[in-house]
């Protein structure tokens, strides 16, 4: 008698994974707007979109999650893109959101209160806004409501809302020089500043929304990062900043709460723009150090290669050895903790982690 052996060939498929759920008393809602607005030079855009800026807004909401109503994370052009030049087993970006599409708000709150300030965050240089999901969630599940800016054109490929059509923008490979760099930054501080002061309310007042039109924080990463910076320094209702590992394009004076975080690399040697930044402040600051955190780390990247088991599996840059979810926690855990400092809340932020050096800070309040 002989036993018969049915061999199947399977071809390796990349599943898809759940980012970590966010830890706050919310859950997520999440909602795409496309404002008018147009910008003074702008360096990326094409002529179709011109007057197009991309909102993606993340909010706190007490609708229970299900597999069936979250929503995805990258849509299919994005993942591909990302995937193949990255090269990823199968070229594409697999992980699913806990995010839930036009979830219901939260109950707007008593006459003469408000929720928490709404959070302007602007992205790193050609990274989509969506490639930060592990923080802005995180935020809009402690009552954040997060508006993360989009510039079309200045991305591999950004997908707009309803059935408008995609917009490709500067390919993944391609250099930035400093010029392009600086009309970016220049761009970022523009796009924010007219949400804040032009765009933002008109919107909420349309769809009736809770969220806070009066205060606001300002965060971004890179790139992002330095246009917080400038966002904080001249518009009165931005009541501090974050800037994720960015080089500044000039030095403002924010006088306001402002908070540095950089990667372990991140040293005045290789970049020479910190200190002076430092110098110039006269409110509150410090500047951090993440010890085992690349580039890319401040962004979803990291959670692409590790949530996956993809580490040292593609060639995806600027990571450093630390885990993605322990740097999604430790990143969380001092933003939040920075924000509700600069809202005016007892004691200081929390930047007490092994990983988290302090590199300088100011001797004023905390």
């Amino acid at each position: 008698m002989f036993s018969t052996f049915i061999v199947l060939i399977v071809p390796l498929v990349h599943a898809a994974v759940r980012f970590s759920p966010p830890t706050g008393p919310y859950n997520v809602g999440i909602t795409q707007h496309i404002f008018n607005h147009s910008t003074q030079n702008d360096p990326v855009a094409p002529a179709n979109a011109s007057n197009v800026l991309l909102a993606t807004i993340y909010y706190p909401t007490l609708s229970i999650p299900t597999p069936d109503t979250t929503a995805p994370y990258l849509d299919p052009t994005t993942s591909k893109l990302w995937g193949s030049a990255l090269e990823y087993p199968d070229g594409i970006i697999a992980l699913e959101t806990w995010n839930q599409p036009q979830a219901p708000f939260l109950p707007k709150p008593p006459p003469g209160t408000s929720h928490p300030p709404t959070v302007i965050f602007s992205p790193g240089g050609g990274e989509n806004a969506i490639m930060y999901n592990f923080l802005s969630s995180e935020l809009a599940s402690h009552g954040y409501t997060v508006v993360a800016l989009d510039h079309p054109g200045e991305t591999p490929y950004l997908q707009l809302p309803g059935n408008a059509a995609g917009i490709y923008g500067i390919d993944i490979t391609a250099s930035w020089p400093a010029a392009l760099q600086k009309a970016v930054y220049e761009m970022r501080v523009s796009d924010a500043l007219a949400v804040v002061r032009d765009l933002y309310t008109p919107y909420v007042t349309s769809i009736n929304a809770p969220f806070n039109t009066s205060h606001f924080l300002a965060i971004g990463h890179s790139i992002g990062g330095a246009a917080a910076a400038k966002c904080a320094a001249v518009e009165p209702s931005v009541l501090g900043g974050v800037n994720l590992d960015g080089l500044f394009f000039d030095l403002p004076d924010v006088k306001k709460p402002f908070l540095m975080v950089a990667g372990e690399e991140h040293t005045p040697a290789i970049d020479p723009t910190w200190a002076p930044f430092s110098k110039n402040q006269s409110g509150w600051w410090a500047w951090v150090n993440v010890t085992g955190a690349g580039h890319q780390d401040f962004s979803d990247i990291g959670d692409w290669v590790d949530l996956a088991g993809l580490r040292n599996r593609t060639q995806t840059p600027s990571l450093g050895p630390i885990w993605a979810p322990r740097m999604d926690f430790v990143v969380n855990r001092m933003v939040l903790g920075f924000f509700g400092f600069a809202r005016g809340r007892s004691g200081g932020p929390d930047l007490e982690f092994p990983e988290v050096v302090r590199v300088n800070g100011s001797s004023n309040g905390v």
